[in-house]
């Protein structure tokens, strides 16, 4: 069983104990530096759905980042007063609770790439192909997944670079791993997602000892706090991306009614307003769901799968067969419309251009360790790293990564831009 107390600790990754944190407790502290961070800050030219809308009401990543954490603090909040004698038990209050669901919320796809997820599969698949051509590549060079990403940019490569990150508390990063693996693990190579590459194995490591007590990695269980945050995204970008499929012409508001309508009772209203009561419904809905299932989750037994919502149809047939609907129109109709498939075949190969550019680049710093003997194409694709150009000292694996935090860390104009540079375009469309 886990230890509540424990697995909400206040203690700073790789610190020995909490720190004196006047006027903020230790969780507002995460939150402020998420907020006031580079990468944070990069979202709002990031794709959450349609690459580069041209409606500024259509929602970019980073406006869905504060609607999951807008969700995410009122679920954390609800569950917790639901499961409240066991948090006080562990010295937690409703309110922590929640708090700790927020800032894992803020950071759940700070790690996402350029082009969102069409980036994600375009990322992998180069990368693939970049480490089949090297006879000594690093064991997960040919793996990219945006989590994983985000956990090496909060833990790692920004703020305080190769210095522990963020230096959020282990209770924050326990909360982001949705999939407490690594790159190599047997889950992923069986098609699910991950959280950890190899470059970061060790800090992994010692965020599951730290809050778990385990020697092994691979026997993590999810952090009780990762079920609400999952719980608070899939609530979060179901409703918004349907919501900005009406803005976009896609589904008519009248449609959209008539499938949120199951879920709040009526079908009248504006679509805002509509949105607005279905995100308290279902709020309620999934916080009732994570109590009933409060046991099973503090278990300590490894992650398997299973989203809180899986059991939603269970819990409220109506709301979750409207939910389902939701679901379906949004994989059928708007993530596949031709406007967002027409950027994302756009992406592929804005992708494999910059990455190729600046991997190029990474193996000759690497073979060398010395920006002046480089050729000249080489030290003016360094440049493209911005924040995370590699160090001389730095072992081959994180100088190889870089390329790929480099890229992934590109917003859309700026990826466009490059690319199309390369091209001998002087301004893109």
């Amino acid at each position: 069983m886990l230890d509540l107390a424990r697995t909400f600790s206040r203690v700073r990754l790789g610190e020995p104990a909490p720190r004196d944190e006047p006027h903020r407790d230790a969780f507002q502290r995460d939150q402020d530096r998420i907020t006031f961070a580079r990468p944070f800050r990069r979202l709002q030219a990031k794709t959450q759905v349609h690459p580069l809308p041209h409606d500024s009401h259509v929602r970019n990543r980073l406006v869905h980042t504060l609607e999951v954490a807008s969700v995410g603090r009122s679920l954390g909040v609800r569950a917790g007063a639901l499961i409240e004698d066991r948090l006080e038990r562990a010295g937690i209050t409703p309110q922590e609770f929640g708090a700790v669901v927020r800032s894992a919320c803020m950071i759940h796809d700070i790690g996402n790439p350029t082009f969102g997820h069409a980036g994600e599969d375009a990322l992998a698949t180069r990368l693939a192909a970049i480490a089949a051509g090297l006879a000594d590549a690093p064991a997960d060079l040919a793996y990219f997944d945006g989590n994983a990403q985000g956990f090496r940019i909060v833990t790692k490569i920004d703020m305080h670079r190769m210095a522990r990150g963020f230096r959020l508390t282990y209770a924050t990063l326990g909360a982001m791993l949705k999939y407490p693996w690594g790159a190599l693990d047997e889950r992923s190579r069986a098609g699910a997602k991950f959280c950890v590459f190899d470059t970061e194995r060790e800090i992994f490591a010692d965020v599951v000892r730290h809050l778990y007590g385990i020697d092994d990695p691979a026997a993590a269980p999810r952090h009780p706090a990762t079920w609400l945050m999952e719980a608070a995204d899939d609530i979060a970008y179901t409703l918004a991306d349907l919501e900005d499929a009406v803005d976009l012409g896609i589904v008519p508001a009248r449609e959209f009614a008539e499938i949120i309508g199951p879920i709040v009772g009526r079908t009248a209203g504006e679509v805002a307003s509509l949105r607005g009561s279905a995100i308290g419904v279902l709020i309620d809905a999934a916080a009732a769901i994570f109590a009933g299932r409060v046991d099973a989750i503090l278990s300590g037994a490894p992650y398997r799968g299973g989203a809180l919502l899986d059991d939603l149809a269970a819990h409220a047939p109506a709301i979750g067969t409207a939910f389902e609907e939701a679901q379906r129109v949004n994989r059928g109709r708007v993530y596949v419309h031709d406007r967002k498939v027409g950027f994302e075949l756009a992406a592929d190969e804005i992708i494999g251009t910059v990455l190729d550019l600046v991997f190029a680049a990474a193996l000759a710093f690497d073979a060398v360790r010395d920006v002046e003997r480089l050729s000249r194409r080489h030290r003016q694709a360094l440049t493209i790293f911005g924040d995370y150009r590699p160090e001389p000292d730095w072992p081959r694996h994180e100088i190889l990564r870089a390329a790929v935090d480099a890229v992934a860390g590109m917003t859309d104009p700026y990826a466009t831009f490059v690319a199309a540079r390369l091209r001998g375009i002087e301004r893109p469309l």
